[in-house]
């Protein structure tokens, strides 16, 4: 007798489940699709008293390569602070937190995945996340834009980074860290 009485309730949670996802709401997707350019710099600190940056994991076998940055598996997190101009004293914009695995053995390239949330602005309170191989090294990279929230759900689109420097300390950047500049275009409704 029981299993009447789970094939009813499977079929009225399914029933009102349907019912659900016609009640969504779907205006994400109404309207012509528009396109945002958004420029802002990533400052990245990885020393000091509160680091941006920090190891979380290392394989205890893995070497530096002679001309690599980043030994073989080292794994780091971030809450980064986004920025209008190159200057750590810019204007803030937003933040970028995520985490980046180095998965060449070459030490030159990195696995990274990154959430940029916008805090000021006409998209305050949207983001946009990047998840793709970073060969940072390289003066100019393209990473894709793989969705959103916000005025950015179910956005696609690419970014192009440039390093603008590396290990930084100047008048403009106090603290001892790297300086990259994003240059997003988002396809969004």
């Amino acid at each position: 007798m029981r299993t009447p009485s789970l094939l009813l309730t499977v079929l009225c949670v399914a029933t009102i489940s349907l019912q659900c996802l016609d009640a969504t709401d779907d205006d994400y997707l109404s309207g012509p699709k528009k396109v945002t350019n958004i420029l802002f710099y990533l400052h990245n600190t990885h020393s000091g008293k509160d680091p941006s940056s920090v190891l979380v994991a290392q394989n205890a076998n893995a070497t530096a390569h002679a001309q690599g940055f980043l030994p073989f598996s080292y794994v780091y997190v971030y809450n980064d602070l986004l920025t209008e101009g190159p200057s750590s004293k810019s204007k803030v914009v937003g933040n970028a937190q995520g985490m980046y695995a180095s998965t060449a053995k070459d030490g030159n390239t990195i696995l990274e995945t990154i959430d940029h949330e916008i805090t000021d602005g006409p998209f305050k309170g949207s983001s946009f996340v990047l998840f793709s191989r970073n060969p940072f090294m390289l003066p100019r990279r393209e990473l894709p834009v793989i969705g959103g929230r916000g005025a950015f759900r179910m956005a696609q689109g690419f970014a192009y980074l440039r390093t603008v420097c590396v290990n930084c300390v100047n008048s403009g950047n106090p603290s001892k860290g790297d300086i990259i500049e994003y240059n997003v275009t988002l396809f969004h409704y």
